[in-house]
């Protein structure tokens, strides 16, 4: 499936969609900005009308992609009326979690990491600090924007959703650099 249409002057348009997967209630609506065998990316639409960094979810988690949804239109005015447009950061790399897990973490220097189904209700903020082919190391964020080391190995595998260039982590990310550059 071809996500990927051109405007005149060659910028790449994304297609807005809504995505449903097994365990989500309700569905993420966002622009599809890249896709491989094992991941689907969402430039995310927030429940404010904005874009409000990414989601990768992996294709087998993915029940639909639907073009169209009932709140396509209002979707697409309100971004249109904000002048927000939907892009994808250069130097991603979708190919698989481990690869965007990094290259995510190089644009925007934190990533929110999901592992639903082994840990539920719980997700961790935080950089790659270690990694090996199956297993990173993580330096944490806690909610208070303190970082914190940590030696367990967790598995690529186990992530199911994997979030970058949103508000929430980037001012944790803000706040934490702060307090380093005033230490």
């Amino acid at each position: 499936m071809s996500n990927v249409s051109r405007h005149m002057h060659g910028q790449p348009s994304f297609h807005l969609v809504e995505l449903v997967r097994r365990m989500d209630e309700p569905p993420w609506q966002g622009f599809l900005v890249a896709q491989s065998s094992e991941l689907l990316v969402l430039h995310r639409v927030s429940d404010r009308y904005d874009l409000d960094g990414y989601c990768a979810f992996r294709a087998e988690d993915v029940v639909s992609v639907d073009a169209e949804f009932p709140r396509h239109e209002l979707i697409e005015r309100a971004l249109r009326l904000k002048r927000e447009e939907a892009r994808l950061p250069t130097g991603m790399d979708a190919s698989s979690m481990r690869e965007l897990m990094e290259s995510a973490q190089r644009v925007f220097g934190v990533l929110l990491i999901d592992r639903e189904f082994v840990q539920p209700g719980e997700v961790e903020v935080g950089t790659i600090r270690m990694t090996s082919a199956d297993t990173y190391v993580l330096r944490w964020l806690d909610p208070n924007a303190h970082w914190e080391n940590d030696s367990r190995p967790f598995r690529y595998r186990d992530v199911t959703r994997l979030e970058f260039g949103g508000e929430y982590e980037q001012t944790l990310l803000a706040v934490a650099r702060s307090r380093e550059s005033d230490g």
